[in-house]
């Protein structure tokens, strides 16, 4: 279906907002409303933010931010990126992030994954014909990007 990215952003931030208050640290959406509508599946493709904020959180300092964006990426794809203030991600890890059971060894977080979540993230958005990587956020931190079909026709948002 054709869907806002804004929108998804959006259910994601309301969802993950008590969790983020517990563990004092701000989800904050970067995504201009006039973005075009892009055509994925809006269950898988919501799950997967939820996926990427949530690990974002996991590793965010307290009073830190989460940051939610999107930009044209060019005349087929958006990109979306989840971007965080934590620990970031060695470079060895880097490439084999997204491959099952794979976690970065030596992190103390509250709540430990069992290292499939990335790997339904990289699924879920090569499904959709897009890719996905990590690089590091500028500030610190981590950016998680993805790419996501724009839609053909897109519908005008209200």
């Amino acid at each position: 279906e054709n869907i806002s990215i804004l929108q998804l952003a959006k259910n994601v931030q309301s969802e993950l907002s008590p969790l983020a208050q517990e563990l004092d640290v701000d989800i904050e959406i970067a995504i201009a409303p006039t973005l075009p509508t892009i055509t994925v599946d809006s269950d898988k493709i919501e799950r997967t933010l939820l996926n990427l904020v949530d690990n974002a959180l996991k590793y965010s300092p307290e009073q830190g931010t989460v940051t939610i964006g999107a930009m044209v990426e060019d005349a087929a794809y958006l990109r979306v990126v989840v971007a965080d203030e934590g620990p970031g991600i060695p470079d060895e890890y880097k490439r084999r992030l997204f491959d099952r059971f794979v976690q970065v060894s030596g992190r103390k977080t509250i709540r430990r994954g069992v290292g499939l979540g990335l790997t339904f993230c990289k699924l879920t958005v090569e499904a959709h014909g897009g890719q996905i990587w990590v690089e590091d956020n500028s500030g610190g931190g981590s950016q998680f990007m993805m790419t996501l079909p724009l839609a053909k026709h897109p519908e005008p948002i209200d």
